[in-house]
């Protein structure tokens, strides 16, 4: 199961939000299109404590949640951009120095890891992702708000845009009713 990178559906207009909390706090909101995560705080020590717990998780057979948190999140980041978003939103706090380390850990992470049965819980919110990220109409939207609304400066000269082509399109309709409109011409009697 694979999600589309930070990156990838923040460009679909899906935003990211920090929760406290374990796994369970994690889910999709559709209406608000926004993906709740679990905030994590990492440190040196942190790769180990992660790769241990997925050992256990998948060694005990009592489930996968954690193995499934891991490999969402390594969908997730998989460049410094995806990192830097997830960052922003305050779901990641790194504290390992540097952040290709962080990348490169998480992208180790999932590695041949291989779940002990299909997570019900992870399903419908995987799919409802994904389906959102698949629909080009929701590409589009994302990709023309952010180019024309993401700054103040460029909704304003899109608005004195559209103020121009309105004044230009008016002063053309006034201009051709006054050549077409008859003229009065001075009675001339013989």
């Amino acid at each position: 199961i694979r999600l589309p990178t930070a990156s990838q559906l923040y460009k679909a207009g899906i935003s990211f939000k920090a929760c406290e909390g374990n796994i369970s706090v994690m889910k999709y909101d559709k209406k608000k299109l926004r993906l709740h995560l679990p905030r994590l705080v990492v440190f040196d020590d942190t790769e180990d404590l992660l790769r241990n717990l997925i050992a256990y998780e998948i060694s005990s057979r009592k489930g996968d949640d954690f193995s499934m948190y891991a490999n969402i999140m390594d969908s997730l980041i998989d460049t410094q951009e995806d990192l830097a978003i997830l960052k922003k939103a305050k779901v990641i706090e790194n504290h390992m120095g540097n952040d290709q380390r962080f990348v490169d850990m998480w992208n180790d992470m999932c590695i041949s890891v291989r779940y002990n049965d299909k997570s019900e819980r992870w399903e419908e919110m995987i799919h409802d992702i994904v389906a959102h990220h698949s629909s080009l109409w929701h590409r589009w939207n994302a990709e023309f708000h952010e180019r024309f609304f993401s700054r103040p400066w460029l909704m304003a000269s899109l608005f004195v845009a559209f103020l121009l082509l309105a004044a230009t399109i008016y002063q053309a309709a006034y201009s051709g009713i006054g050549y077409y409109e008859p003229r009065n011409q001075p009675n001339m009697k013989p």
